[in-house]
């Protein structure tokens, strides 16, 4: 699946914009679809999210302990 560049920038846009405020990853407009393009948006937006708002060490470590 190949997605264009403004496809890509509005990806990595919302998810920027979701990070600086806060919001949960679970607002992630891409999540429902079932298609390749939403599932690769997806990816985009969540890596773009995540370098800006990476997990907290407490949940990575609790994940880890299985609580």
């Amino acid at each position: 699946m190949t997605l264009t560049e403004a496809q890509t920038r509005a990806a990595v846009t919302h998810a920027r914009f979701a990070a600086h405020r806060e919001w949960p990853m679970t607002r992630c407009p891409y999540a429902a679809g079932q298609d390749d393009t939403s599932r690769a948006l997806t990816q985009v937006w969540v890596r773009a999210y995540l370098a800006i708002r990476p997990p907290a060490p407490d949940a990575v470590d609790d994940a880890d302990d299985g609580a």
